[in-house]
């Protein structure tokens, strides 16, 4: 029988679940207090927090937000990483810390609609920033608009001209 503490801690992780854009299993094994005190400021810096959870009520709660495909990542001790903001920034933050502390292992993640193994979470890592990858957005949509804007521009102009040529014509003529 699950205890009221247990409940609540599935309906916090369900919450976190739900507002997260990235969701990072890692195995925190062999890490003291002080690195996974350090690790999550760095993450906490990065728009994530990092909490070490149970795999059953990790479980519950993966079932009570729908998210399928992460069960065979939970296995062994787990910590998660919840990304709110930008999703890259916080695979890298999490790298980072893996660079320093290597007994830091990413089991694998989730990110809505798709769950990613252990190398497509380092693979973000190698995704421009979002502001940068917003920016090429913007760029490759202004490009076609921009020339189609200056081609009408252009064809106006002729218009323009043409009458006014055929408007001295007539002044001729008269």
């Amino acid at each position: 029988m699950p205890t009221e503490k247990k409940r609540e801690m599935v309906a916090f992780l369900h919450e976190q679940l739900s507002k997260s854009q990235l969701v990072i299993l890692t195995d925190y094994r062999g890490l003291n207090m002080a690195a996974l005190t350090g690790l999550r400021r760095g993450l906490e810096k990065a728009g994530a927090r990092y909490h070490v959870v149970k795999n059953t009520l990790l479980r519950l709660a993966l079932r009570e937000a729908r998210i399928e495909g992460l069960e065979p990542y939970l296995e062994g001790p787990t910590a998660v990483a919840f990304a709110y903001g930008d999703p890259v920034a916080v695979a890298r933050a999490l790298v980072a810390q893996q660079a320093e502390h290597p007994v830091l292992q990413i089991k694998g993640g989730w990110m809505p609609g798709q769950v990613l193994s252990p190398e497509q979470v380092q693979f973000l890592t190698t995704l421009p920033p979002r502001p940068a990858l917003l920016g090429q957005f913007l760029g490759a949509v202004q490009g076609p608009l921009a020339s189609l804007a200056g081609g009408l521009s252009e064809l106006l102009r002729q218009l323009v001209y043409l009458l006014q040529q055929r408007s001295e014509q007539a002044t001729e003529v008269a």
